[in-house]
């Protein structure tokens, strides 16, 4: 891939990169020491990120308080931080989705990447969403490329 692209990576991308192994977090790993994309956030994908890996006890199991907070900061550093979209029409089944879409179209994203099969099976999304080993794949990097 040439040219430095612009992707929004999903809540459930961000968090599955902090508590497993796999593909998200190749993509978040491969991200933070250089990969040729650019992460895009807004304030409320970031406070979706922080409320799930801060404040659910059930996830202290796979990383504690103190390596999700440094997480947490990490991405809000070195992502591009843009405003939340503006107002928002259904976009998809799950009204939940519909800012991200919004979000990658406003921010001229050439990407969405979703672990939401649902989502990724709905083919007529603009930008595509792919799935996180769609995108890595996509980027010629292998889960086991990375440095943990």
């Amino acid at each position: 891939m040439s040219g430095a692209v612009r992707v929004v990576l999903y809540t459930n991308v961000f968090v599955s990169a902090a508590i497993n192994t796999g593909a998200p977090h190749a993509i978040v790993q491969n991200w933070l020491q250089g990969a040729d994309f650019e992460a895009v956030v807004c304030p409320r994908l970031l406070t979706e990120i922080t409320t799930v890996l801060l404040d659910r006890p059930k996830l202290r199991r796979w990383i504690d308080l103190d390596a999700a907070r440094r997480y947490v900061d990490t991405v809000r550093e070195r992502a591009a931080l843009v405003a939340d979209p503006g107002e928002v029409s259904p976009l998809t089944r799950d009204r939940a989705d519909d800012y991200l879409i919004a979000l990658a179209r406003e921010h001229g994203a050439d990407f969405v990447v979703s672990g939401d099969k649902d989502l990724v099976e709905w083919s007529e999304q603009r930008p595509p969403v792919i799935a996180p080993a769609a995108f890595l794949e996509m980027l010629g990097y292998e889960t086991a490329d990375i440095d943990s």
